[in-house]
């Protein structure tokens, strides 16, 4: 990526088109992942990868649309940071929203000979404290 800016378009595009490839290729092979779902944490993109591809691959006719908001980026020559709110939306073949969540995401960046690469990155959401569970529409 020429500019962390380039992160948000690429996430949302490879999403999109269920590359796990195109998406996986915008992290560094040491990522730190902290994910919402099944193991919560991941060590590098090794680790990650299967889960990345069983989640494209598992969609069958779906897509999956990715939106972000509230985006605010801090860098500096070497390093950068984002954070604000992605939005996933299934999508049906007859372009109906099956279902959505919005969680929160900070990423972490670190800029090498090819350009920006996410060195961590955190998804998460609030938890309700009446019921105890994750609120996934904020």
């Amino acid at each position: 990526m020429k500019t962390i800016k380039d992160f948000f378009t690429a996430y949302q595009e490879a999403v999109w088109q269920k590359d796990a490839t195109a998406l996986l290729k915008l992290y560094h092979a040491d990522v730190i992942q902290f994910d919402m779902w099944d193991k919560g944490y991941y060590p590098n993109l090794g680790k990650w990868r299967p889960g990345i591809e069983n989640w494209l691959d598992s969609l069958g006719d779906e897509k999956v649309k990715v939106d972000f908001e509230m985006i605010k980026i801090q860098q500096s020559e070497t390093i950068g940071f984002a954070s604000g709110l992605i939005k996933f939306e299934a999508i049906s073949p007859q372009g109906s929203v099956l279902r959505s969540m919005k969680n929160r995401i900070t990423v972490g960046f670190s800029i090498g000979t090819h350009g920006w690469t996410v060195a961590h990155q955190h998804i998460s959401a609030p938890i309700s404290s009446e019921n105890l569970t994750a609120i996934l529409d904020t």
